[in-house]
């Protein structure tokens, strides 16, 4: 079944202009056997990252001391980590997807790859990190490493061309390995980045892919209400592959959405947002006329950072909030416009449960840490309408209940506490958090858009040994958009 769609992929979360493989699930070309992944998965970590994040091979120069530092960790048992926002749910993650990928790239598919992800989180964690194994670590590099790193695979297969050469095979070559090093190693290893040959040689034949580019200015309030905040140049992409509504079923990861937002020139963090759908396993349920509905399990990953200014007089950023281990069902709902009738109609609709979750702590600063982690649930909501494939209106709203449930006795000696060894989630109690955003759009059929974004951040978090705190804030985004 094809069905003609509008383009709203540039400003709202479900593309509605694709098609699936007509393979459906093609047998893999790149074969060198599991084993092959162990060296590139085993450098990918070894050495790389101190409690600072920077580059220390002490552990190793000190084998003595490290092997009696393991046998204590062994004993003692995992940990809840001091480290950064950034670094914990977003960096862990990461790599997570170059461990998922050294299996991926070797010819395993996506199941058989799954052990290297949480394999190799185990490996580093309990032999080769300098600190105390981290549970949370563990939790997402192992599920983010998974869903980022199958998305990264099937980016990085779009740019392969075994039939080109010169310039454009090196640059190819390139971007391939820019999106998944993992796979550019293996390349490079077995000669296959220079081998000529009469097909592509990619994995997946034929899957029509979106991709936009936004560029515009956003200002970021302190708290609701207020003038004072952060203005930044707003550089934000999207990827739409696959279709849900194409095939009557679909295997992992035929169909995900991919966005990610980037701040310059202000305090806000270089990464500030990241958001992932993927779908697991799904099929098209129904199908009348012009409308269609789908459903299906969805891995999910989400993921929001804030800053306050250097000379801001709050106190707490504005917010943290992470979903970097979740999994849940979905449905997904679009109606095409017809010539009585041009509104195209979509919706979404998910509810996940969250085994890894962050958000901003009003009470806690330990170290790097001033967030709590905990699980959870969450539930989306995405909707929009476009007029004649030109107008569109959207909104969307998530909801996320994040549960600290190992915290520390309020009576606690921080002069004499190991950060290293305390062992909390954080501030026990619970957090729900919301993120509502309305957008305006206007989408011109030579492949550029403009869009009006309003989004509203929302906290109500419940301290056990604390007071209560409501939080809100708010954003304006002014985007101009290209389709490639």
């Amino acid at each position: 079944m094809h069905v003609d769609r509008v383009d709203l992929s540039a400003i709202q979360p479900m593309d509605v202009g694709a098609t699936l493989p007509s393979d459906g699930c093609p047998q893999l070309r790149e074969r060198h056997g599991p084993f092959h992944s162990t060296p590139p998965l085993v450098g990918s970590k070894r050495g790389i990252r101190n409690e600072h994040g920077r580059l220390d091979f002490r552990p190793f120069l000190n084998e003595r001391g490290f092997r009696e530092d393991k046998r204590t960790y062994f004993k003692t048992g995992p940990v809840w980590d001091t480290d950064k926002f950034s670094t914990n749910l977003v960096a862990h993650p990461y790599h997570g997807s170059l461990y998922f990928n050294a299996a991926r790239s070797n010819g395993l598919n996506f199941w058989q790859s799954i052990p290297f992800a949480a394999g190799g989180s185990l490996m580093w964690e309990f032999f080769m990190e300098t600190e105390p194994p981290s549970i949370n670590d563990m939790l997402a590099t192992s599920f983010g490493g998974i869903e980022l790193g199958e998305i990264t695979y099937r980016l990085s297969d779009l740019f392969i061309d075994n039939r080109s050469h010169g310039a454009e095979r090196v640059g190819r070559e390139i971007l391939s390995g820019l999106i998944s090093p993992m796979r550019a190693i293996n390349r490079i290893i077995t000669g296959e980045a220079w081998r000529h040959s009469s097909s592509k040689g990619r994995v997946y034949t034929s899957v029509p892919v979106n991709f936009i580019v936004g560029v515009g200015p956003r200002f970021l309030a302190e708290q609701e209400g207020s003038k004072h905040g952060t203005t930044s140049m707003h550089v934000s992409f999207r990827l739409d592959y696959g279709d849900p509504f194409n095939d009557d079923f679909y295997s992992p990861y035929e169909w995900f959405q991919l966005k990610a937002g980037f701040d310059f020139f202000s305090s806000q963090p270089l990464i500030s947002q990241v958001n992932a759908v993927g779908a697991i396993w799904g099929k098209q349920v129904w199908s009348k006329g012009p409308r269609s509905l789908a459903a299906g399990i969805f891995q999910h990953f989400d993921y929001y950072d804030s800053e306050l200014k250097s000379n801001s007089s709050q106190t707490v950023a504005p917010y943290r909030i992470s979903e970097a281990a979740a999994v849940g069902g979905g449905l997904i709902y679009y109606k095409r416009g017809t010539p009585d009738n041009k509104v195209d109609v979509y919706a979404e609709l998910y509810g996940t449960g969250v085994a890894l979750g962050a958000s901003i702590s009003d009470y806690l600063r330990l170290e790097e840490r001033d967030y709590n982690l905990g699980s959870g649930y969450s539930v989306k909501a995405f909707t929009g309408l476009a007029y004649d494939k030109r107008w569109a209106f959207l909104i969307d709203l998530e909801n996320y209940h994040i549960f600290t449930w190992k915290g520390y006795e309020p009576d606690i000696d921080w002069n004499a506490v190991d950060p290293t060894k305390l062992n909390v989630q954080g501030d026990a109690g619970n957090a729900r958090l919301t993120v509502f955003s309305t957008t305006l759009a206007y989408m011109s059929k030579h492949k550029w858009n403009i869009a009006l974004r309003n989004r509203y951040f929302s906290r109500r978090t419940h301290y056990k040994y604390h007071k209560d705190i409501d939080s809100s804030t708010y954003d304006i985004m002014l985007t101009l958009g290209w389709r490639i």
